[in-house]
């Protein structure tokens, strides 16, 4: 009873976190291990993040619970509350780029805004781009192939951008489903919905077929799919939660432009019945028992932190093992006692594969010899699930996430071990996974900052975990906690920092934030394994002066601090419309230990006595894998980096960096074969305007669940968002500019976005630069417009994410 994955593409680069361990097959020499037969113990079946199905149903049927105990405990940080939405939109994936072709028993089929009808069979073409045709017959009802010519149809529509076809009169609520429209599928079958069936073009002139159907309609086949109706018996409960956590994800998704959701990769929705062909007999999907506990939950949702917050995004799964998934939607993960039930065939499980089927599905390594290098999510037994492995051969080895491997041999989850093998904790680790880097105890709440200046700095490292400075020398392992203590002035409230992620076992990222407190569900870099990844950020101090930096995946971390927010700070901040100060792409590519001067003050936006200046660093289509640092040029290069690229790639990362005192000069040193262009935000000075106040990093925006910017971004198409009395923020006659980590994730292909306040035309420049389907953050100390607002615009389709650390007023 493998589950289907849910949502589950956008946060695979945001991976849950992690603890390293060691696991080496107990495999034969290379000779003779060909042929081997692994054993291989599992638990769960699925990703695992959420609800466990099996679980719902064990803690109802064995430990009494209601829907509302079991969805708490496994939707963490949500709470119970309502919605008025009361239809829902699902992509048909069998009918992706072919006809509509729809019958109906009765006859009963008409097309909104087109005269004539009723009709017994209706097929919709695009015969051109965005260009629909409608034909109809009255006659029979029948399922022409694509490829028909259709003769003795009717056109009767023609030009149309879309095509919406239903019953006559309502009959989304009938029992009989003669009443119901029926979709033509290619393979032949025929599906009946309730609602209407749309004809329609995605953003990007994608032929698509949509269910528009009413929401608690919607939910009968899907909780009849997704649950047995047989278990209403012993664990209805179960079933209403199902029906909660469905309702809740399906609003939650708004995965298209033209539909909410799917019906196979996203959930599990085959229509209300369905027949093998047009003149076969219904086999109804619906049932009793489930139809009551769709009606018994009728309007119930979740919502992230409370009944007005967002709906939250509740995946399920169906067994969990006994541990939840961690991930970065806001419910954390959970040891599941209910998936422990007698009747749960996926909590544990045992399978045996032949080595050669991994040497098949990775040929370049040549004979198996063996796994290691794993890297656990520290929840449960052998460490919990894999998060990242090394499978080695006798000429060589790849680097998979557990997934991966799972997928590729055909596991039931990424929580396995292999029998025989052996899991040490790593020799640099006394006592725990973690040692002495766990994140430190939680006193309160963080008191509000006082309004606070800059105070400029040549970057100077404060931690690298390569060398030991300022820390050991050790990775920072999946699922710990490095705590820093920057030598600053008392009564700072946050400081400037560039982190670096080095050597990652698998794409993560990192999360800092003002220790003593919960860590808050923010980040601040998307780490990839190969890839030396830079990010800066403004982070609060806790009130000893320290900050607490958090990695899901085990990684080197190097931080140079750039500079320090105090009440007795030396400088103001003046926001700016970002404006390009130097860019080298109309001539040459710059060599390597190239630097280049760029001015800050004048141009109409720098002030006469910058002492520092708020820049986006582009490194524009390296020749090979490099680093810039960013200084004052009147000071000896640091050993430091503000920003990191990978050969034949570009890349973007935000910093405040000290100017020169006598020019106002910013120096930058390539030390790979690059272009460069750089952009200013603002300047600080003496006679700039506005004062920082931090607070407690806080997810403003996420388009994954339409929080605060409403569905993922389509390219081109501006976006406004609502940042002033947003999240705690003042309103919008006191704040200027918010200090921002914009993340990007699972972009379409490479592109770029652009923060502004609304102005009339874009700026051209950019904040944000991504490769495909690559996770990338940015900060950016940003303007908001006279209303409050911020437009944002993507040149490639793109999920965002944006987190707070402080704004400027």
């Amino acid at each position: 009873m493998e589950r289907r994955r849910r949502g589950w593409g956008a946060f695979t680069a945001l991976v849950a976190v992690g603890l390293t361990a060691l696991v080496t097959g107990a495999m034969p020499d290379p000779a003779a291990a060909a042929g081997v037969t692994l054993t291989i113990d599992g638990r769960g079946n699925g990703h695992g993040i959420g609800m466990s199905q099996w679980g719902a149903y064990g803690y109802a049927a064995d430990h009494g619970w209601t829907a509302g105990q079991i969805l708490d405990r496994y939707y963490g940080g949500t709470v119970a509350g309502t919605t008025d939405v009361t239809s829902m939109t699902v992509r048909l994936m069998a009918l992706d780029d072919q006809q509509t072709a729809l019958v109906h028993d009765r006859g009963q089929i008409v097309l909104d805004g087109v005269s004539g009808g009723p009709w017994r069979s209706v097929v919709v073409r695009e015969v051109a781009q965005r260009s629909y045709t409608a034909w109809a017959r009255t006659d029979v009802s029948v399922c022409p192939a694509a490829a028909d010519p259709l003769t003795g149809w009717t056109i009767v529509a023609t030009g149309l951008t879309s095509v919406t076809a239903r019953p006559s009169t309502d009959t989304s609520g009938s029992a009989d489903y003669a009443d119901l429209i029926g979709v033509c599928e290619p393979s032949g079958m025929v599906r009946s919905y309730r609602g209407a069936i749309r004809a329609v073009n995605g953003t990007d002139g994608e032929n698509r077929t949509v269910s528009e159907v009413p929401l608690e309609q919607y939910l009968r086949p899907i909780v009849a799919s997704e649950m047995s109706a047989s278990w209403a018996t012993k664990a209805s409960q179960a079933l209403q939660a199902q029906a909660i956590a469905a309702r809740s994800f399906g609003l939650a998704e708004k995965r298209y432009s033209y539909a909410k959701t799917c019906d196979l990769v996203c959930q599990r929705y085959p229509g209300a019945a369905w027949r093998s062909s047009v003149t076969a007999a219904y086999t109804r999907v619906e049932q009793t028992s489930v139809d009551t506990a769709v009606q018994a939950t009728a309007g119930i949702v979740r919502r992230v932190g409370s009944a007005s917050g967002p709906i939250a995004l509740t995946m399920f799964s169906s067994s969990s093992g006994g541990w939840t998934a961690a991930s970065t939607l806001p419910f954390p993960a959970v040891q599941d006692d209910g998936d422990d039930t007698a009747a749960n065939p996926h909590h544990r499980w045992t399978v045996t594969v032949d080595t050669g089927v991994i040497e098949r599905s990775w040929p370049t390594i040549g004979t198996y010899t063996g796994i290691t290098n794993v890297q656990r999510s520290g929840q449960g037994e052998w460490g919990g699930r894999v998060i990242t492995l090394t499978v080695t051969g006798t000429v060589g080895s790849v680097n998979l996430s557990g997934d991966t491997f799972r997928r590729a041999i055909g596991l039931r989850s990424n929580w396995f071990d292999i029998r025989g093998a052996s899991t040490p904790v790593p020799p640099n680790v006394p006592g725990s996974p973690c040692g002495s880097r766990n994140a430190p105890p939680v006193t309160g709440v963080q008191a509000a900052s006082p309004a606070a200046q800059f105070t400029p700095a040549v970057p100077v490292r404060l931690v690298d975990t390569r060398d030991g400075t300022g820390t050991e020398a050790a990775p920072l392992r999946g699922g710990c906690t490095l705590v820093v203590r920057p030598s600053v002035p008392v009564g700072t409230t946050a400081v400037a920092v560039n982190f670096v992620t080095v050597d990652s076992v698998a794409q993560g990222y990192l999360a800092a934030y003002p220790c003593g407190i919960e860590r808050p569900f923010t980040s601040i870099v998307q780490s990839r394994p190969g890839s030396v990844v830079s990010g800066s950020a403004i982070v609060p101090l806790g009130a000893d002066g320290s900050f607490c930096v958090f990695s899901s995946i085990t990684t080197s971390v190097v931080i140079d601090l750039t500079g320090s927010y105090s009440p007795t700070g030396t400088s103001r901040f003046e926001p700016i419309v970002s404006q390009r100060r130097f860019d080298s792409r109309s001539g040459r590519i710059l060599p390597a230990g190239t630097v280049v001067r760029v001015h800050t003050r004048g141009f109409g936006a720098g002030g006469a006595d910058t002492t520092a200046a708020s820049i986006t660093i582009h490194a524009l289509d390296a020749a090979a894998a490099g680093f810039i640092t960013a200084w004052p040029c009147d000071a000896t290069r640091p050993w430091a980096s503000s920003a990191n690229v990978n050969a034949l790639e570009s890349s973007t990362n935000g910093a405040d960096v000290a100017v020169s005192a006598a020019t106002g000069e910013v120096c930058l040193f390539l030390s790979a074969p690059m272009h460069l262009a750089v952009d200013m935000n603002g300047w600080f000075g003496p006679s700039a305007t506005t004062d920082f106040h931090a607070v407690v990093p806080f997810r403003l925006a996420d388009s994954r669940i339409g929080l605060g910017i409403g569905p993922r971004l389509a390219a081109g198409a501006t976006r406004r968002m609502q940042v002033a009395s947003a999240g705690g923020l003042p309103g919008a006659g006191t704040v200027r500019a918010v200090a921002a980590q914009f993340t990007s994730v699972a972009p379409a292909r490479t592109g770029y976005v652009t923060v502004h306040p609304c102005l009339a035309a874009t700026p051209a420049v950019s904040m944000l630069r991504f490769p495909t389907m690559t996770n990338v953050a940015t900060l950016a100390n940003a303007p908001t417009s006279a209303t409050g607002e911020w437009c944002v615009v993507s040149n490639a389709a793109t999920d965002l994410v944006v987190d707070v650390s402080g704004w400027f007023g």
